[in-house]
């Protein structure tokens, strides 16, 4: 096939880092929400889009992006143009465009249950992560806990993206990775269809019906939203969980500017963004717009020299017309504007009588039920790389409760201490901690380097002896996680 047929192409980009940059080109049938399934594909595979063209008539859509590898993530652009070319629609008779229906959704996927017994060893966490990505295996849910004798038990909810499991070469092949991975080879492995009581919606942990954007059921557009609000008389909005600190101690809102021109074509209106560029800025624009209803025609990113970004988003609303109401315009700008300014939300605080230090990083589904890409991953090498431990760990969906505008959002919470079993605390320890884990997540360069967590550094109580990683283990046996 030559290079101009195929859907999707990586090329070597002239003049750059042949090691670091790539273009990436696809052609292929229109879909609703393809946008956001390609660009979180980029963002999980740890690429930063440095320049991008989107356009698309209606039905045949053409993307073109440079990407670039973030610090310490290993290329994989053979696995890139696989993964892409499995998440593109097929051409289609008429090349109509690509729309969700009750039948022509993908089936749905089969959650299992994947449990793996064996010794505590640094970073241990973040290198299983890493190898069950590669295997193409979706941890949608995970429970890891840490034993008085060092023995580590950790449970993965999985979903096979090869559609393979419970096949039996399936099941060797992902428990062979895995026990390569621990480098320990007694290490118990074992795959069973996930207990239905353990995914059950009315427990604290959600299970969601997982798909891609283009595959989603549609969300309620931006006018619908606009009118349920004005009926109620609501002006509870779901952005409102996100505001806090964190937003004063980066920038925030205020740094990003967002306009919307209706002038400048009759069709469509023009969203204009700039703002600080980062890992997955223009997948959290994408996610936005598509959970809303929003449908992109045309679209360009490109990232200056002084790092900051800038986009224009060419949108119609889903019956084909421009945004003309002066409300919707305003809570379209505040979406766009917390999408691009807080990704995740990040919070630290000592808990069980101060003897552990809670790391908890909160990100939005997007419209398929799908939670951020790199999580659990880039928050674990950051915590590698400060030399702190993971001593339990839980990543699961928490839908809101009661009747509001807040949709389910995905929970990643750590109990981290230092090497010598003891917490953090101090708060420039906890603040280095916080600036570490948000630079992995962005894929922005710290301000400062962070504290290394080594014992001689950490301030420890004059009252008494810092507890050891066991006597702290025995403690959590009574508290109810």
């Amino acid at each position: 096939m030559e290079p101009e047929e195929e859907v999707v192409s990586i090329r070597l980009v002239y003049g750059a880092d042949n090691d670091m940059e790539r273009e990436v080109r696809i052609s292929c049938p229109d879909a609703t929400g393809l946008g956001c399934d390609v660009t979180r594909m980029l963002l999980d595979f740890g690429l930063r889009i440095v320049h991008g063209d989107m356009s698309t008539d209606g039905k045949w859509c053409f993307l073109i992006f440079r990407v670039a590898l973030c610090c310490s993530v290993p290329a994989h652009w053979l696995l890139l143009k696989s993964r892409l070319e499995k998440i593109c629609p097929r051409s289609q008779g008429a090349q109509a465009l690509w729309r969700w229906n009750s039948r022509g959704s993908e089936p749905l996927l089969h959650p299992f249950l994947l449990q793996v017994t064996s010794y505590n060893r640094e970073g241990v966490l973040h290198d299983l992560m890493h190898v069950l990505w590669e295997a193409d295996v979706a941890v949608f849910k995970a429970h890891i806990t840490t034993g008085p004798s060092d023995k580590v038990l950790d449970l993965f909810w999985i979903y096979d993206n090869k559609k393979e499991l419970p096949e039996n070469h399936r099941v060797l092949q992902i428990c062979d990775l895995v026990r390569d991975c621990v480098g320990q080879p007694d290490a118990e492995c074992s795959i069973t269809p996930a207990p239905p009581d353990s995914c059950a919606e009315d427990s604290t942990s959600t299970i969601l019906k997982r798909c891609a954007c283009k595959d989603a059921k549609p969300a309620a557009s931006l006018r619908k939203i606009m009118s349920h609000r004005k009926s109620s008389n609501s002006v509870q909005s779901d952005l409102s969980s996100w505001q806090g600190s964190q937003s004063e101690e980066y920038g925030g809102l205020e740094d990003v500017q967002v306009t919307i021109d209706n002038s400048t074509t009759s069709a469509y209106s023009l969203i204009n963004i700039v703002c600080r560029d980062r890992k997955g800025l223009v997948y959290d624009l994408m996610r936005t717009v598509k959970d809303i209803h929003i449908r992109v025609a045309y679209g360009k990113v490109h990232v200056r020299q002084d790092y900051m970004c800038e986009a224009d988003l060419f949108v119609q609303e889903v019956d084909g017309h421009q945004i003309t109401d002066q409300e919707a315009q305003e809570e379209l700008i505040e979406r766009v504007k917390q999408a691009a300014a807080l990704p995740v939300v990040i919070s630290i605080k000592d808990v069980y009588d101060e003897t552990c230090t809670e790391l908890l990083v909160l990100a939005n589904l997007d419209s398929g039920a799908r939670g951020r890409p790199r999580v659990t991953y880039d928050v674990t090498a950051a915590l590698n790389a400060m030399q702190l431990c993971v001593f339990m760990a839980d990543v699961y969906i928490e839908s809101p409760v009661g009747d509001t505008e807040q949709r389910p959002q995905e929970l990643h919470r750590f109990l981290v201490h230092c090497i010598d079993g003891c917490r953090l605390s101090s708060s420039q320890e906890k603040r280095s901690m916080y600036e570490c884990v948000h630079a992995s997540l962005t894929g922005t360069e710290l301000v400062s380097t962070p504290f290394p967590a080594q014992p001689s550094q950490l301030a420890k109580p004059k009252e008494q002896p810092a507890p050891s990683h066991k006597s702290v283990a025995r403690q959590f046996r009574h508290w109810k996680w």
